[in-house]
């Protein structure tokens, strides 16, 4: 037993020493707890950020090992040719003959989901003209997309990005007849590039194909 003198009084009162750290727990006991739950709030406010940047605003694919550490290939160059299994449970067919335009999206980025409207749009006005259009989701696929207009391939694994060497969503390639022929990093609204480049493939072809006849 030994004694403690209260604040603002001049008696020493007796208290039991196992009793002297408890005198002034309380408060510092709830500033203690105070601080703690602000910062596993703060902690969980981060986290969420860095998720939703991760998946939503984030162009990066996460393919991790799978990329290939050569460069993408550009205009010029030669397409991979590969076969894959549709969304639909079909298969998609991309061969050295014939003219492709093939998209590389993320199911929870912004841009590739404001480029999937864009893509139909093409899809439609020119899949009756002999251009095959794909869209590659890298890690999963979103509900619905069996009623676009072109074929959704799914790449859960990342092997058909790593082909491309595709490390940023979305990206896009037009092909002719095995060569790239335009790439589009980003998403461009209203795809004026795509489109003036699949309509000037169109018309040379056209061209070659009424040359042939003509000397037939």
């Amino acid at each position: 037993m030994g004694s403690w003198r209260w604040p603002g009084s001049g008696n020493d009162l007796p208290v039991p020493l196992q009793w002297r750290c408890c005198v002034y727990p309380l408060p510092l006991k709830s500033l203690l707890e105070g601080s703690v739950k602000r910062l596993v709030l703060v902690l969980l406010v981060v986290l969420v950020a860095a998720g939703f940047y991760r998946f939503y605003l984030n162009a990066q694919t996460a393919t991790g090992s799978l990329t290939l550490p050569g460069p993408a290939p550009n205009a010029g160059e030669d397409a991979e040719t590969f076969e894959a299994r549709r969304q639909d449970g079909g298969s998609f067919r991309l061969s050295d003959e014939g003219v492709y335009v093939l998209a590389f999206w993320s199911v929870f980025n912004r841009d590739s989901v404001a480029a999937r409207p864009e893509l139909a749009k093409l899809a439609r006005e020119y899949g009756d003209e002999g251009v095959s259009f794909a869209a590659v989701y890298i890690g999963g696929v979103p509900r619905g997309v069996n009623d676009d207009p072109y074929a959704v391939l799914v790449d859960g694994k990342g092997e058909l990005a790593s082909m491309y060497n595709v490390t940023k969503v979305p990206r896009s390639f037009v092909i002719e007849d095995g060569e790239v022929k335009l790439v589009q990093n980003g998403f461009v609204p209203g795809n004026e590039d795509l489109e003036d480049e699949i309509g000037r493939i169109l018309d040379e072809r056209a061209e070659r194909s009424e040359e042939k006849k003509r000397r037939a």
